[in-house]
């Protein structure tokens, strides 16, 4: 007698699909029976208890009592359907938070995540789930850990508790989950400063970028990190400086004790660095005057960006500007020429002692410095024109233009 074939016979593979797909149909049956479960949950009334007062909320929390028993079913299916139909219901499914906590221990993954998706869109009314989602933050599955800060995020001041398992987050190796966590981190705002000015000084520069970004996220509310973010200026990672220089311009005018270190980053070897310095500047306005003279230097910056960074910062720092601003209509390069006109027209009325040098700026040899002059001359408004009027005698005829020009834009703002 021969050895028998061991190859599965010609039917074994279609019985397998067949098999699989009856397990399908069912799941997918249960599931629409669970939809129409609910349907029926959302009439106005219950036969079985009388006319509720208020049946709009009678069949909202009988959704939610389907619900919340549907995900005990041993079927992944029916808990998954379950789950996204309390997503759908957002706020209306606090009642669920209990056994929405209990679901982000689900065997499933995808159940999981979904669980932390509905605590999420609940929003606030989620927040005696932040201990089980900061447990989350360290599931096994990257999703998961995204879905549990996205929830975090959403119930906002009240996650306060979770910031350490955030800040740890920082570290985690999908960049998703790290920005994620900032966010969330941001979204609880000045309770969680003392963790993440803690949280700079970390080994891992990847934890230091996303601190410092978090601080950024909460602008002024941040004021309070000033000083740290000003000691990260110094960091040996250029990101890390960057991000704490838009961080220190997020908090804005509070920042101006930071303006001398601001300033020092001008001279940053990356340019983005020295790009973000300049903006932080701008964004502290008046209060970063000690910048001008840096600031002055860096129009001549072979970045265009960062030069016009630069020019941009100037123009909000305002009348103490103006000096260097004056100075640098002489620069030989008609790009700083140029960045100067226009970082004046910025201040307007307050760059009135500028008005002889934006007059002779009409007169330039590059169109682009004697149109950026004119429209500079116009934002000085009427005490521009004595100087412009004498400009329509020039010989040269773009000149004449340019002041004319100015002079028609004068006239029709005094008469609004």
């Amino acid at each position: 007698m021969g050895v028998q074939n061991s190859r599965p016979r010609p039917g074994y593979r279609q019985a397998l699909f067949v098999t699989g797909l009856a397990g399908w149909y069912l799941r997918t049956v249960a599931a629409s029976a669970l939809a129409a479960i609910l349907s029926f949950a959302s009439a106005p009334y219950n036969c079985a208890r009388g006319a509720p007062q208020n049946p709009q909320v009678a069949a909202t929390g009988e959704r939610v009592r389907i619900l919340t028993e549907a995900l005990g079913n041993s079927d992944p299916g029916v808990r998954y359907s379950a789950v996204e139909t309390l997503v759908a219901m957002g706020p209306d499914a606090k009642a669920a938070v209990p056994v929405l906590v209990q679901a982000l221990k689900d065997p499933d993954a995808g159940i999981r995540g979904a669980a932390a998706v509905a605590l999420a869109a609940i929003g606030p009314g989620a927040k005696a789930a932040v201990p089980a989602l900061a447990q989350a933050l360290r599931d096994p599955a990257a999703r998961v850990r995204w879905s549990a800060a996205g929830a975090l995020r959403a119930i906002g001041p009240d996650a306060r508790a979770a910031a350490p398992a955030l800040v740890e987050a920082l570290s985690d190796s999908p960049a998703q989950v790290r920005s994620a966590a900032a966010g969330a981190l941001g979204a609880i705002g000045p309770a969680a400063v003392p963790t993440l000015v803690a949280a700079l000084k970390s080994s891992n520069g990847a934890v230091r970028l996303s601190a410092a970004g978090a601080l950024g996220a909460m602008g002024s509310k941040a004021k309070t990190a000033a000083p740290a973010l000003t000691n990260a200026l110094n960091d040996p990672t250029a990101g890390v400086r960057g991000a704490a220089a838009d961080a220190l311009g997020a908090v804005g005018a509070d920042a101006k004790a930071a303006a001398p270190a601001l300033s020092h980053a001008l001279e940053d070897a990356d340019p983005g660095v020295r790009w973000s310095a300049a903006r932080a500047l701008a964004a502290i306005g008046p209060g970063a005057k000690v910048a001008v003279p840096a600031l002055a230097e860096l129009l001549e910056d072979p970045t265009g960006g960062v030069s016009g960074a630069a020019a941009g910062a100037l123009g909000a720092i305002g009348p103490d500007a103006v000096p260097a601003l004056v100075e640098a209509l002489k620069n030989p390069d008609p790009r700083v020429r140029w960045l100067a006109a226009g970082a004046l027209r910025g201040i307007g009325a307050n760059a009135k002692t500028a008005v002889p040098a934006l007059a002779r700026a009409l007169r330039d040899s590059n169109a682009g410095v004697r149109e950026s002059a004119a429209v500079a001359l116009a934002a000085i408004g009427p005490d521009a024109v004595p100087a412009l009027v004498g400009a329509l005698k020039d010989p040269d005829a773009a000149v004449r233009w340019s002041a004319r020009e100015a002079l028609d834009a004068i006239g029709s703002s005094a008469t609004q």
